[in-house]
Protein backbone atom coordinates (compact mmCIF):
# COMPACT_ATOMS: atom_id res chain seq x y z
CA UNK A 1 0.00 0.00 0.00
CA UNK A 2 2.66 2.55 0.53
CA UNK A 3 3.75 2.28 -3.27
CA UNK A 4 3.30 5.47 -5.09
CA UNK A 5 1.60 3.65 -7.94
CA UNK A 6 -1.20 2.38 -5.75
CA UNK A 7 -1.51 5.51 -3.71
CA UNK A 8 -2.53 7.47 -7.47
CA UNK A 9 -4.64 4.58 -8.77
CA UNK A 10 -6.80 4.76 -5.03
CA UNK A 11 -6.24 8.71 -5.50
CA UNK A 12 -7.62 8.57 -9.51
CA UNK A 13 -10.78 6.03 -8.46
CA UNK A 14 -11.44 8.36 -5.45
CA UNK A 15 -11.44 11.34 -7.73
CA UNK A 16 -13.95 9.39 -9.93
CA UNK A 17 -16.63 8.29 -6.84
CA UNK A 18 -16.22 11.97 -5.39
CA UNK A 19 -17.30 13.53 -8.73
CA UNK A 20 -20.27 11.03 -9.26
CA UNK A 21 -21.42 10.95 -5.96
CA UNK A 22 -21.57 14.77 -6.73
CA UNK A 23 -23.61 14.43 -9.76
CA UNK A 24 -26.14 11.86 -7.68
CA UNK A 25 -26.43 14.26 -5.37
CA UNK A 26 -26.81 17.46 -7.38
CA UNK A 27 -29.29 15.21 -9.44
CA UNK A 28 -31.76 14.08 -6.60
CA UNK A 29 -31.24 17.37 -5.47
CA UNK A 30 -32.70 19.02 -9.10
CA UNK A 31 -35.92 16.32 -9.16
CA UNK A 32 -36.42 16.44 -5.79
CA UNK A 33 -39.93 17.22 -4.37
CA UNK A 34 -39.58 20.82 -3.05
CA UNK A 35 -37.60 21.39 -6.38
CA UNK A 36 -40.75 20.29 -8.39
CA UNK A 37 -43.28 22.67 -6.74
CA UNK A 38 -40.87 25.01 -7.04
CA UNK A 39 -40.34 25.19 -10.28
CA UNK A 40 -44.24 24.33 -11.25
CA UNK A 41 -45.21 27.51 -8.81
CA UNK A 42 -42.58 29.28 -10.73
CA UNK A 43 -43.84 28.03 -14.01
CA UNK A 44 -48.18 29.39 -12.93
CA UNK A 45 -46.41 32.85 -11.13
CA UNK A 46 -44.39 33.55 -14.24
CA UNK A 47 -46.08 36.13 -16.74
CA UNK A 48 -48.84 35.27 -19.33
CA UNK A 49 -48.41 32.01 -17.02
CA UNK A 50 -51.86 29.93 -16.49
CA UNK A 51 -52.53 31.89 -13.58
CA UNK A 52 -52.67 35.13 -15.55
CA UNK A 53 -54.58 33.22 -18.48
CA UNK A 54 -57.13 32.58 -16.00
CA UNK A 55 -57.34 35.74 -14.36
CA UNK A 56 -57.81 37.00 -17.63
CA UNK A 57 -60.84 34.87 -18.11
CA UNK A 58 -62.39 35.95 -15.24
CA UNK A 59 -61.95 39.37 -16.45
CA UNK A 60 -63.43 38.90 -19.50
CA UNK A 61 -66.57 36.49 -18.38
CA UNK A 62 -67.01 37.84 -15.03
CA UNK A 63 -67.20 33.88 -13.75
CA UNK A 64 -65.96 31.07 -13.73
CA UNK A 65 -68.33 28.74 -16.18
CA UNK A 66 -66.45 27.13 -19.14
CA UNK A 67 -62.97 27.67 -17.86
CA UNK A 68 -62.95 23.99 -17.69
CA UNK A 69 -61.78 23.42 -20.77
CA UNK A 70 -58.65 25.99 -20.33
CA UNK A 71 -57.73 24.04 -17.54
CA UNK A 72 -58.26 20.30 -19.18
CA UNK A 73 -55.45 22.24 -21.76
CA UNK A 74 -53.04 22.95 -18.75
CA UNK A 75 -53.23 19.70 -17.05
CA UNK A 76 -50.59 17.95 -20.09
CA UNK A 77 -48.09 19.60 -18.41
CA UNK A 78 -48.76 17.46 -15.13
CA UNK A 79 -49.66 14.49 -16.81
CA UNK A 80 -47.29 11.54 -19.07
CA UNK A 81 -48.06 8.13 -20.47
CA UNK A 82 -50.82 6.56 -17.99
CA UNK A 83 -54.11 6.70 -18.99
CA UNK A 84 -55.66 7.68 -15.73
CA UNK A 85 -54.18 11.18 -14.72
CA UNK A 86 -53.26 11.58 -11.12
CA UNK A 87 -52.82 15.37 -10.85
CA UNK A 88 -54.69 18.25 -12.48
CA UNK A 89 -55.51 22.02 -12.19
CA UNK A 90 -58.57 23.33 -10.13
CA UNK A 91 -59.99 26.57 -9.22
CA UNK A 92 -60.47 26.70 -5.37
CA UNK A 93 -62.88 29.53 -3.92
CA UNK A 94 -60.92 31.82 -1.35
CA UNK A 95 -62.19 29.20 1.32
CA UNK A 96 -60.24 26.68 -0.54
CA UNK A 97 -63.47 24.40 -2.00
CA UNK A 98 -62.92 23.30 -5.47
CA UNK A 99 -65.17 25.01 -7.43
CA UNK A 100 -63.93 23.87 -11.44
CA UNK A 101 -61.46 21.14 -12.41
CA UNK A 102 -60.32 20.02 -15.82
CA UNK A 103 -61.18 16.71 -14.77
CA UNK A 104 -64.80 16.65 -14.40
CA UNK A 105 -68.25 16.57 -17.16
CA UNK A 106 -70.64 18.44 -15.88
CA UNK A 107 -72.29 17.76 -13.28
CA UNK A 108 -69.92 14.78 -11.80
CA UNK A 109 -69.07 14.18 -8.31
CA UNK A 110 -65.30 14.94 -8.05
CA UNK A 111 -62.83 12.41 -6.04
CA UNK A 112 -61.19 12.37 -3.13
CA UNK A 113 -58.70 15.12 -3.77
CA UNK A 114 -56.29 17.71 -1.99
CA UNK A 115 -54.63 20.91 -3.08
CA UNK A 116 -50.55 20.42 -3.09
CA UNK A 117 -49.71 24.06 -4.50
CA UNK A 118 -52.18 26.89 -4.62
CA UNK A 119 -51.76 30.42 -5.95
CA UNK A 120 -53.92 33.60 -5.36
CA UNK A 121 -55.55 34.34 -8.60
CA UNK A 122 -56.30 38.41 -8.76
CA UNK A 123 -58.07 40.57 -10.77
CA UNK A 124 -58.20 44.59 -10.40
CA UNK A 125 -56.64 44.08 -6.74
CA UNK A 126 -59.25 41.71 -5.56
CA UNK A 127 -58.26 38.16 -5.50
CA UNK A 128 -61.20 35.90 -6.91
CA UNK A 129 -60.53 32.66 -6.39
CA UNK A 130 -56.89 29.93 -6.29
CA UNK A 131 -55.72 28.21 -8.81
CA UNK A 132 -53.91 24.73 -7.65
CA UNK A 133 -52.58 21.76 -8.17
CA UNK A 134 -54.67 18.72 -7.11
CA UNK A 135 -53.59 15.27 -6.85
CA UNK A 136 -55.46 12.43 -5.41
CA UNK A 137 -56.53 11.73 -1.42
CA UNK A 138 -54.70 7.85 -1.43
CA UNK A 139 -51.57 9.41 -2.53
CA UNK A 140 -50.70 11.60 0.41
CA UNK A 141 -48.24 9.25 1.31
CA UNK A 142 -46.13 9.58 -1.52
CA UNK A 143 -43.70 11.66 -2.75
CA UNK A 144 -45.56 14.87 -5.34
CA UNK A 145 -42.53 13.58 -8.18
CA UNK A 146 -44.29 10.17 -8.45
CA UNK A 147 -47.74 11.66 -9.00
CA UNK A 148 -46.92 13.71 -11.33
CA UNK A 149 -44.69 11.48 -13.44
CA UNK A 150 -45.05 8.38 -13.83
CA UNK A 151 -43.36 5.31 -12.60
CA UNK A 152 -41.06 3.09 -14.63
CA UNK A 153 -42.34 0.02 -13.60
CA UNK A 154 -45.09 -1.62 -12.38
CA UNK A 155 -46.25 -3.63 -9.04
CA UNK A 156 -44.70 -0.94 -5.98
CA UNK A 157 -41.17 -0.44 -7.78
CA UNK A 158 -39.48 2.33 -6.69
CA UNK A 159 -40.56 5.99 -8.84
CA UNK A 160 -38.40 7.93 -11.37
CA UNK A 161 -36.38 9.64 -7.99
CA UNK A 162 -35.15 5.91 -7.06
CA UNK A 163 -34.70 4.62 -10.43
CA UNK A 164 -32.84 7.86 -11.49
CA UNK A 165 -30.39 7.30 -8.67
CA UNK A 166 -29.93 3.66 -9.10
CA UNK A 167 -28.93 4.65 -12.35
CA UNK A 168 -26.76 7.07 -11.29
CA UNK A 169 -24.82 4.97 -8.91
CA UNK A 170 -24.69 2.32 -11.12
CA UNK A 171 -22.86 4.46 -13.57
CA UNK A 172 -20.59 5.73 -10.47
CA UNK A 173 -19.69 2.46 -9.48
CA UNK A 174 -18.65 1.61 -13.48
CA UNK A 175 -16.93 5.02 -13.43
CA UNK A 176 -14.72 3.91 -10.37
CA UNK A 177 -14.06 0.99 -11.98
CA UNK A 178 -12.55 2.29 -14.91
CA UNK A 179 -10.77 5.06 -13.20
CA UNK A 180 -9.00 2.42 -11.33
CA UNK A 181 -8.21 0.76 -14.46
CA UNK A 182 -7.01 4.38 -15.41
CA UNK A 183 -5.50 5.05 -12.32
CA UNK A 184 -3.11 1.86 -12.65
CA UNK A 185 -2.20 2.26 -15.99
CA UNK A 186 -1.12 5.90 -15.48
CA UNK A 187 0.45 5.46 -12.34
CA UNK A 188 2.62 2.59 -13.22
CA UNK A 189 3.66 4.79 -16.40
CA UNK A 190 4.62 7.71 -14.18
CA UNK A 191 6.49 5.45 -11.62
CA UNK A 192 8.11 3.22 -13.95
CA UNK A 193 10.86 5.94 -14.76
CA UNK A 194 11.86 6.79 -10.98
CA UNK A 195 11.73 3.32 -10.45
CA UNK A 196 14.11 2.90 -13.36
CA UNK A 197 16.02 5.80 -11.14
CA UNK A 198 15.81 3.88 -8.06
CA UNK A 199 17.76 0.98 -10.19
CA UNK A 200 20.37 3.50 -11.64
CA UNK A 201 21.62 4.78 -8.10
CA UNK A 202 21.68 1.07 -6.58
CA UNK A 203 23.49 0.30 -9.67
CA UNK A 204 26.09 2.95 -9.15
CA UNK A 205 25.90 2.81 -5.49
CA UNK A 206 27.47 -0.10 -5.71
CA UNK A 207 30.14 0.73 -7.76
CA UNK A 208 29.27 0.85 -11.63
CA UNK A 209 29.81 4.08 -12.68
CA UNK A 210 28.77 3.20 -16.30
CA UNK A 211 25.11 3.05 -15.65
CA UNK A 212 22.92 5.25 -16.98
CA UNK A 213 19.16 5.53 -17.46
CA UNK A 214 16.94 5.79 -20.86
CA UNK A 215 15.78 9.71 -21.04
CA UNK A 216 11.90 9.43 -22.15
CA UNK A 217 8.54 10.37 -20.57
CA UNK A 218 7.53 13.87 -20.17
CA UNK A 219 9.39 16.78 -19.93
CA UNK A 220 9.89 16.71 -16.57
CA UNK A 221 10.99 13.00 -16.34
CA UNK A 222 13.50 13.35 -18.97
CA UNK A 223 14.90 16.32 -17.33
CA UNK A 224 15.01 14.52 -14.16
CA UNK A 225 16.70 11.63 -16.14
CA UNK A 226 19.18 13.72 -18.12
CA UNK A 227 20.59 15.45 -14.28
CA UNK A 228 20.84 11.86 -12.83
CA UNK A 229 22.92 10.94 -15.97
CA UNK A 230 25.51 13.87 -15.85
CA UNK A 231 25.87 13.46 -11.82
CA UNK A 232 26.48 9.88 -12.98
CA UNK A 233 28.68 11.02 -15.39
CA UNK A 234 30.27 13.66 -12.90
CA UNK A 235 30.52 10.84 -10.86
CA UNK A 236 32.26 8.64 -12.95
CA UNK A 237 34.91 11.40 -13.52
CA UNK A 238 35.81 11.92 -10.15
CA UNK A 239 36.31 8.58 -9.74
CA UNK A 240 38.48 8.18 -12.16
CA UNK A 241 40.16 11.31 -11.02
CA UNK A 242 40.61 10.02 -7.50
CA UNK A 243 41.67 7.16 -8.84
CA UNK A 244 44.48 8.46 -10.81
CA UNK A 245 45.33 10.99 -7.79
CA UNK A 246 45.85 7.89 -5.77
CA UNK A 247 48.23 6.47 -8.32
CA UNK A 248 50.20 9.75 -8.54
CA UNK A 249 50.56 10.22 -4.71
CA UNK A 250 52.01 6.29 -4.46
CA UNK A 251 54.03 7.16 -7.08
CA UNK A 252 55.48 10.27 -5.91
CA UNK A 253 55.98 9.00 -2.37
CA UNK A 254 57.51 5.70 -4.04
CA UNK A 255 60.34 7.61 -5.49
CA UNK A 256 62.28 9.26 -2.48
CA UNK A 257 61.30 6.36 -0.07
CA UNK A 258 62.44 4.14 -2.82
CA UNK A 259 66.13 6.54 -2.82
CA UNK A 260 66.05 6.39 1.26
CA UNK A 261 65.55 2.98 1.52
CA UNK A 262 68.26 2.00 -1.49
CA UNK A 263 70.97 4.51 0.28
CA UNK A 264 70.13 3.17 3.85
CA UNK A 265 70.45 -0.30 2.84
CA UNK A 266 73.71 0.37 1.13
CA UNK A 267 75.23 2.62 4.43
CA UNK A 268 73.81 -0.54 6.60
CA UNK A 269 75.72 -2.75 3.96
CA UNK A 270 79.04 -1.09 4.04
CA UNK A 271 78.68 -0.06 0.10
CA UNK A 272 78.50 3.62 1.25
CA UNK A 273 80.15 5.40 3.51
CA UNK A 274 78.84 6.84 6.69
CA UNK A 275 79.35 10.51 5.47
CA UNK A 276 77.80 14.26 5.48
CA UNK A 277 77.72 13.86 1.71
CA UNK A 278 75.51 10.87 1.93
CA UNK A 279 73.50 11.86 4.77
CA UNK A 280 73.05 15.56 2.87
CA UNK A 281 71.24 13.79 0.36
CA UNK A 282 68.93 11.42 2.51
CA UNK A 283 68.15 14.78 4.02
CA UNK A 284 67.19 16.23 0.38
CA UNK A 285 64.80 13.42 -0.49
CA UNK A 286 63.22 13.77 3.19
CA UNK A 287 62.56 17.53 2.17
CA UNK A 288 60.92 16.05 -1.07
CA UNK A 289 58.41 14.24 1.07
CA UNK A 290 57.98 16.88 3.20
CA UNK A 291 57.19 19.22 0.47
CA UNK A 292 54.86 17.01 -1.10
CA UNK A 293 53.02 16.37 1.84
CA UNK A 294 52.81 20.18 2.55
CA UNK A 295 51.49 20.62 -0.55
CA UNK A 296 48.51 17.66 -0.88
CA UNK A 297 47.29 19.16 2.45
CA UNK A 298 47.16 22.50 1.33
CA UNK A 299 45.08 21.62 -1.72
CA UNK A 300 43.03 19.35 0.01
CA UNK A 301 42.19 22.23 2.75
CA UNK A 302 41.84 25.10 0.10
CA UNK A 303 39.34 22.55 -2.24
CA UNK A 304 37.24 21.82 1.30
CA UNK A 305 37.27 25.66 1.99
CA UNK A 306 38.96 24.93 5.26
CA UNK A 307 42.30 26.89 4.53
CA UNK A 308 43.07 29.73 7.10
CA UNK A 309 43.75 32.64 5.87
CA UNK A 310 44.94 35.91 7.36
CA UNK A 311 43.15 38.90 5.17
CA UNK A 312 44.65 41.86 5.49
CA UNK A 313 44.95 45.10 2.88
CA UNK A 314 47.92 45.24 0.90
CA UNK A 315 49.35 46.49 -2.23
CA UNK A 316 49.94 43.63 -4.75
CA UNK A 317 52.55 45.41 -6.97
CA UNK A 318 54.67 45.85 -4.33
CA UNK A 319 54.64 41.98 -3.58
CA UNK A 320 55.10 41.22 -6.82
CA UNK A 321 58.22 43.47 -6.99
CA UNK A 322 59.64 41.78 -4.10
CA UNK A 323 58.67 38.28 -5.15
CA UNK A 324 60.65 39.07 -8.47
CA UNK A 325 63.60 40.07 -7.17
CA UNK A 326 63.94 36.93 -4.98
CA UNK A 327 63.56 35.36 -8.72
CA UNK A 328 66.13 37.23 -10.53
CA UNK A 329 69.44 35.08 -9.30
CA UNK A 330 67.31 31.42 -10.56
CA UNK A 331 66.41 33.72 -13.90
CA UNK A 332 69.87 34.66 -14.55
CA UNK A 333 71.21 31.30 -14.23
CA UNK A 334 68.36 30.09 -16.55
CA UNK A 335 69.67 32.85 -18.97
CA UNK A 336 65.88 34.33 -18.97
CA UNK A 337 65.26 37.94 -18.96
CA UNK A 338 62.69 38.46 -15.96
CA UNK A 339 61.15 41.80 -15.66
CA UNK A 340 58.29 43.71 -13.40
CA UNK A 341 55.84 46.15 -14.57
CA UNK A 342 54.02 48.32 -11.99
CA UNK A 343 52.76 51.12 -14.56
CA UNK A 344 49.66 51.73 -12.80
CA UNK A 345 51.13 52.41 -9.25
CA UNK A 346 49.87 50.81 -6.27
CA UNK A 347 47.27 48.24 -6.23
CA UNK A 348 45.39 46.82 -3.13
CA UNK A 349 43.92 43.99 -2.49
CA UNK A 350 42.05 42.14 1.04
CA UNK A 351 43.96 38.96 1.06
CA UNK A 352 46.26 36.22 2.86
CA UNK A 353 49.48 37.93 1.45
CA UNK A 354 51.97 35.20 1.97
CA UNK A 355 49.38 32.56 0.45
CA UNK A 356 49.28 34.76 -2.79
CA UNK A 357 53.20 35.41 -2.89
CA UNK A 358 52.77 31.31 -2.85
CA UNK A 359 50.38 31.73 -6.17
CA UNK A 360 53.19 33.68 -7.91
CA UNK A 361 56.17 31.90 -6.52
CA UNK A 362 54.76 29.05 -8.47
CA UNK A 363 53.33 31.03 -11.59
CA UNK A 364 57.30 32.07 -11.65
CA UNK A 365 59.24 28.94 -11.40
CA UNK A 366 56.91 27.10 -13.69
CA UNK A 367 57.82 30.18 -16.66
CA UNK A 368 61.35 30.15 -15.50
CA UNK A 369 61.45 26.27 -15.64
CA UNK A 370 59.89 26.13 -19.09
CA UNK A 371 61.43 29.71 -20.81
CA UNK A 372 64.35 28.73 -22.91
CA UNK A 373 67.69 30.71 -22.32
CA UNK A 374 67.67 34.17 -23.51
CA UNK A 375 63.90 33.62 -23.14
CA UNK A 376 61.74 36.75 -21.43
CA UNK A 377 59.23 36.54 -18.29
CA UNK A 378 57.18 39.40 -17.09
CA UNK A 379 55.31 39.81 -13.96
CA UNK A 380 52.58 42.53 -14.39
CA UNK A 381 49.77 43.93 -12.44
CA UNK A 382 47.00 46.51 -13.33
CA UNK A 383 43.43 47.02 -12.57
CA UNK A 384 40.15 46.76 -14.87
CA UNK A 385 36.84 46.57 -14.42
CA UNK A 386 37.00 46.66 -10.11
CA UNK A 387 39.31 43.74 -10.59
CA UNK A 388 43.23 43.52 -9.84
CA UNK A 389 44.91 41.39 -12.23
CA UNK A 390 48.60 40.24 -11.80
CA UNK A 391 49.94 38.20 -14.66
CA UNK A 392 52.97 36.20 -15.64
CA UNK A 393 53.81 36.41 -19.76
CA UNK A 394 56.81 33.95 -20.89
CA UNK A 395 58.26 33.35 -24.28
CA UNK A 396 58.59 29.56 -23.50
CA UNK A 397 57.39 26.61 -24.32
CA UNK A 398 53.39 27.14 -24.55
CA UNK A 399 50.79 24.80 -24.28
CA UNK A 400 49.18 23.03 -26.51
CA UNK A 401 45.70 24.16 -26.91
CA UNK A 402 43.77 20.42 -26.11
CA UNK A 403 46.16 20.52 -23.57
CA UNK A 404 45.20 24.39 -21.93
CA UNK A 405 41.60 22.56 -19.84
CA UNK A 406 44.20 20.27 -17.95
CA UNK A 407 46.88 22.58 -16.85
CA UNK A 408 45.22 22.88 -13.18
CA UNK A 409 44.29 19.22 -12.46
CA UNK A 410 46.53 17.71 -9.48
CA UNK A 411 49.65 15.50 -10.79
CA UNK A 412 49.21 16.76 -14.58
CA UNK A 413 51.75 18.14 -16.43
CA UNK A 414 52.01 19.24 -19.18
CA UNK A 415 55.55 18.29 -20.53
CA UNK A 416 55.11 14.25 -20.14
CA UNK A 417 58.94 13.87 -20.87
CA UNK A 418 60.50 15.47 -18.02
CA UNK A 419 61.08 13.67 -14.47
CA UNK A 420 59.71 14.36 -11.75
CA UNK A 421 62.80 15.75 -9.64
CA UNK A 422 62.85 18.24 -13.28
CA UNK A 423 59.50 18.93 -13.63
CA UNK A 424 57.71 18.93 -9.86
CA UNK A 425 54.69 17.08 -8.76
CA UNK A 426 52.61 18.59 -11.27
CA UNK A 427 50.70 20.35 -8.05
CA UNK A 428 51.82 23.71 -8.17
CA UNK A 429 49.23 25.25 -10.70
CA UNK A 430 46.17 23.30 -8.87
CA UNK A 431 47.41 24.90 -5.68
CA UNK A 432 47.86 28.34 -7.54
CA UNK A 433 43.85 27.84 -8.50
CA UNK A 434 42.86 26.46 -5.24
CA UNK A 435 44.20 29.53 -3.28
CA UNK A 436 42.94 32.20 -5.56
CA UNK A 437 39.59 30.43 -5.54
CA UNK A 438 39.66 30.80 -1.90
CA UNK A 439 40.34 34.65 -2.39
CA UNK A 440 37.17 35.04 -4.57
CA UNK A 441 39.24 35.49 -6.98
CA UNK A 442 39.67 33.08 -10.38
CA UNK A 443 43.28 32.15 -12.17
CA UNK A 444 43.42 31.94 -16.42
CA UNK A 445 46.17 30.65 -19.07
CA UNK A 446 46.25 31.46 -22.79
CA UNK A 447 48.82 30.23 -25.20
CA UNK A 448 48.94 30.11 -28.92
CA UNK A 449 50.66 27.32 -28.88
CA UNK A 450 53.36 25.03 -28.41
CA UNK A 451 56.64 27.30 -28.58
CA UNK A 452 54.40 29.94 -28.59
CA UNK A 453 54.53 31.54 -24.73
CA UNK A 454 51.91 31.57 -22.28
CA UNK A 455 49.99 33.58 -20.13
CA UNK A 456 48.63 33.06 -16.82
CA UNK A 457 46.64 35.38 -15.43
CA UNK A 458 45.14 36.11 -11.88
CA UNK A 459 42.18 38.10 -11.22
CA UNK A 460 40.91 39.20 -7.44
CA UNK A 461 38.62 41.44 -6.03
CA UNK A 462 39.36 45.09 -5.50
CA UNK A 463 39.83 45.91 -2.08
Amino acid sequence: MNRLWVRLSLAFAAIVVLAFSTVVFTATSLVSTQRIQTYIAEELEQPNGLRDLVAAYYRAQGEWDGVELLLMGADAMLVYGPATRSAHFAILSNQGNVLYTGELDNNEVPPPSQPVLTTPITVDGVQVGQLAVMVPSTSEDRPLIDVLLPPFAQNGVPGLLREFSRFLLGVSGLGAVLGLIFGIAVSRGLTAPLARLATAANAIGAGDWTYRVSENGSEELRAVAQSFNEMAAALESAETLRQNMLADIAHELRTPLTVLQGNLRAMLDGVYPLEAGEIARLYDQTRHLHRLVEDLHTLAQAEANQLPLQRLRFDLAEMATETTAFFTAAAEDAGVHLTTITDDGPVYVNGDRWRLNQVLQNLLTNAIRHTPAEGTVVVKTDETDGEVVLSVTDSGDGIDPAQIGRVFERFYRVDKARSRDAGGAGLGLAIARALVEAHGGRIEVQSAGIGKGSLFRVCLPKA
